[in-house]
């Protein structure tokens, strides 16, 4: 079953998807902009380009990324990247490490073993956070 989820929202509850309504998703849609141009104001150019090298590795090697490989890659210095990872951590909106000293989830992907799956046009497929 192939579903078309453009210009629709849904709320997962349990196995289902359920459309949530035009009307609720108008009303909240400028708030959650503002919260997150607020959130991301202070996000630097030099910290999406370590985010963005992230997500790609992790859809590349569906691997745990470390600050060191990020460092290596980017030829950056390692305690550079290991304030950039840092403060992204600590935003709490665009990666995270879990039980390991690699990342394993930088939004929208992530490293762990879960149901949700995103499949590209080239046929490759990654872990959906």
């Amino acid at each position: 079953m192939k579903v078309d989820f453009k210009r629709k929202a849904y709320i997962g509850i349990w196995r289902f998807m359920i459309p949530l309504p035009q009307v609720m998703i108008k009303k909240d849609i400028r708030t959650m902009a503002e919260a997150i141009c607020r959130k991301t104001a202070d996000v630097s150019d030099e910290e999406r380009k370590v985010h963005r090298f992230i997500v790609m590795t992790l859809t590349e090697t569906n691997e745990p990324v470390t600050s060191e490989y990020i460092a290596e890659n980017l030829d950056m210095p390692i305690d550079r990247i290991r304030a950039i990872v840092d403060k992204l951590e600590e935003m709490k909106i665009f990666l995270y490490r879990y039980n390991s000293q690699g990342i394993n989830w930088a939004y929208p992907v992530t490293a762990e073993k879960v149901v949700h799956k995103m499949a590209f046009s080239t046929g490759e497929q990654c872990n959906a956070a």
